[in-house]
Order: structure tokens, then C-alpha cells, then sequence
């Protein structure tokens, strides 16, 4: 998209956790519009390492605490925020597979946090109750149980024992 002073105008979307969706554009790399309000934003590393975000003259702590693929958790002035940034192309696309996701699973499980898996309880096929054990996560030197929410049927395992997983990676997907 070409804006009113011919320079390259980009439109995207962050989505929070909550599905909340904010769309903004970017004019190059430092100049936002968020609700039709203009914006400048500069991220600055300091000489320390340490990553500052300049908006109005007031500086704030920015750390990145992960990113995979275009999914960011980041810790601005000492407050964790979770969201993805997507294209309006690439949010459809995530919303028809969710749709379709949920037609074939009724349930996702994913990892709470990151850590290492000690033990799978479960097998494709089995039959599972609410409050069976499905893995058994290790995470700060602490075992985690993670539990079915709801009856059903095992559909997919995707994790082994001993594999290392990151925060929200599927562990398991069941279905009616």
C-alpha cells in the first residue's frame, strides 16, 4: 500500500493472547498510525546492551523474552505481554485453520511452559477420562502433571519423554 507521500505504508494486525485484534500500519521502520493516530516509535540499544522504546520522550525497558515466527513475548517496563503480528492475509489464514483445527480436534494441549518432558502416560487411540494424567512435565526443578480437561479419545502425541518443549507447544491432541 502506497500512502499520500508515495512512501511504502505496510498494514498489520496484533493479536493478543486474548484474540483481541489491534490493526496498525508502518511508514518505514519507526513512524505507526494505530486508530488513525500517527505515531513514532524508536527502539534504541543502549551501549550496556539493554533495549530502551522512546515514545514522546519518555524512555521504557523493552526485553524481548521470545520470539518464534511472528508470536512475541516481550517485557515492556516490567510488564510481560504475549501477541502475534500478522498480515490481514496471514490472520485469515490463521483463522480458517483454527476453524478447521477445531473440526478435527476438540481439544489442543499445549505446554504450559517450557521444560523437559519426563513421562507420557498416554498412546494414540486410548480412551481417556477428565483428570487422567497425559504427561508428566519438569519445569524449574518441578514435576507438572498435566491432566485431561474433558473425556475423549486420544488423537495425536507429539511430545517423547526426555524432549525438551518451549511454552505452548502442543502436547497432545484429543477428540470425542
Amino acid at each position: 500500500m502506497i500512502g499520500m507521500d508515495n512512501k511504502e505504508v505496510t498494514k498489520y494486525i496484533a493479536l493478543s493472547g486474548s484474540n483481541t485484534a489491534y490493526e496498525f500500519t508502518v511508514k518505514n521502520n519507526y513512524e505507526f498510525s494505530l486508530k488513525r493516530q500517527n505515531m513514532r516509535i524508536d527502539l534504541v540499544e543502549e551501549a550496556d546492551g539493554f533495549l530502551i522504546l522512546l515514545y514522546k520522550g519518555i524512555r521504557y525497558p523493552v526485553e524481548i523474552v521470545s520470539r518464534r515466527q511472528n508470536e512475541y513475548e516481550i517485557l515492556l517496563n516490567g510488564v510481560a505481554y504475549t501477541f502475534s503480528v500478522e498480515t490481514p492475509f496471514s490472520l485469515n489464514r490463521k483463522r480458517l485453520l483454527a476453524g478447521r483445527q477445531s473440526e478435527i480436534f476438540d481439544i489442543t494441549i499445549k505446554s504450559p511452559m517450557p521444560g523437559k518432558i519426563l513421562d507420557v502416560s498416554i498412546e494414540v487411540g486410548q480412551e481417556i477420562n477428565k483428570g487422567d494424567t497425559l504427561v508428566v512435565l519438569e519445569a524449574m526443578k518441578m514435576q507438572n502433571v498435566i491432566v485431561a480437561s474433558q473425556k475423549g479419545r486420544v488423537h495425536r502425541v507429539c511430545v517423547i519423554a526426555g524432549q525438551t518443549v518451549s511454552k505452548d507447544e502442543i502436547l497432545v491432541e484429543i477428540g470425542a
